[in-house]
């Protein structure tokens, strides 16, 4: 199978992780694939051309060539200008297609199908492409940054207690800051617990019924009662969510401010920590990249991958 590993161009040139690393890409060159990678793809982390060229990598400045490949790797979704080079080939990418149904309308026009990484779970619902609790750990550090204390004088209520809290609640201890978690049976009595908090943490993972409702644990009235310079950390990244006023930011523009109170809400915490979170992703998806290349129809894959197949004319927007 012929494999196009695309550099990453998103968030105004501030996403500058490699989604595969040489010793992957050995592997897939030991397995008899072709992989062409886009020049510079590893070199913001500092990975060489000469290293990718030494795992078997053929390098190339031509981005159509990269796109009209079999199989198209790339961490974050393509860019509008990237879809349209793309004709009947499929996408292995981050997606969260039900966040951005443009995507699919991209998909659509030039006849690509998408395997979604965030959709390949195991049998305990456990995502296979992951860096969950490096979300957490990155967000609590940024959180620290812009709250104008040292973590021991700042006090954090934590929403959630999935693997992306505990993320950010090994940091927070590990700080010295004080913790509170907030208990679902105290979800009713928020604005009591945010008085004088300096930190507010979401981590839980709204339903969509939620969502779709406009149900919220935290207004945004209820920010007042923060204590001043106080700071949001959304770590899901949904919308809507249980915080009112959240909404998605990226890495090139992290934060806004609403009454006085800084919210960070980022679509890819782990690529604060490139170097690690780009270590972590090549290891996870090798296994299923080699899956994805030895079959001629999608239909022959395993179905946990094949569940996470996003395809636009079946596609509900």
């Amino acid at each position: 199978m012929n494999i196009g590993i695309a550099k990453e161009m998103s968030a105004s040139g501030k996403e500058i992780r490699a989604i595969l690393l040489p010793r992957e890409v050995k592997r897939l060159i030991e397995e008899k694939h072709r992989v062409i990678a886009e020049k510079g793809l590893g070199l913001r982390i500092g990975i060489t051309d000469a290293e990718y060229r030494e795992a078997g990598a053929i390098i190339t400045r031509d981005r159509h060539r990269i796109f009209t490949q079999d199989i198209v790797v790339k961490l974050k979704p393509p860019l509008p200008d990237e879809f349209r080079m793309m004709r009947n080939n499929i996408l292995f990418s981050m997606l969260h297609a039900e966040q951005n149904p443009r995507f699919v309308s991209l998909m659509d026009k030039v006849n690509v199908k998408a395997i979604a990484m965030e959709l390949i779970i195991n049998r305990a619902g456990e995502r296979l492409v992951q860096c969950t609790d490096m979300s957490g750990e990155q967000g609590m550090l940024m959180a620290f940054h812009v709250a104008k204390k040292s973590p021991r004088d700042c006090r954090v209520l934590l929403l959630g207690y999935g693997a992306v809290s505990s993320g950010a609640l090994y940091v927070a201890n590990a700080l010295g800051a004080e913790v509170k978690i907030l208990r679902r049976s105290e979800f009713r009595n928020a604005k009591h617990f945010l008085r004088h908090i300096d930190i507010l943490v979401n981590g839980i993972a709204w339903p969509k019924e939620k969502r779709d409702a406009k149900e919220y644990i935290v207004t945004r009235k209820m920010l007042k009662v923060m204590n001043p310079y106080g700071v949001v950390l959304d770590l899901s990244v949904d919308y809507p969510n249980p915080i009112e006023s959240c909404h998605p930011t990226l890495i090139s523009n992290p934060t806004y401010i609403i009454n006085g109170i800084t919210h960070i809400s980022i679509f890819g915490y782990p690529g604060l920590a490139p170097i690690s979170s780009s270590n972590r992703y090549s290891k996870q998806i090798l296994p299923l990249l080699l899956k994805i290349a030895s079959v001629k129809k999608l239909s022959r894959l395993p179905n946990y991958i094949k569940k996470a197949i996003i395809d636009p004319e079946v596609f509900e927007f």
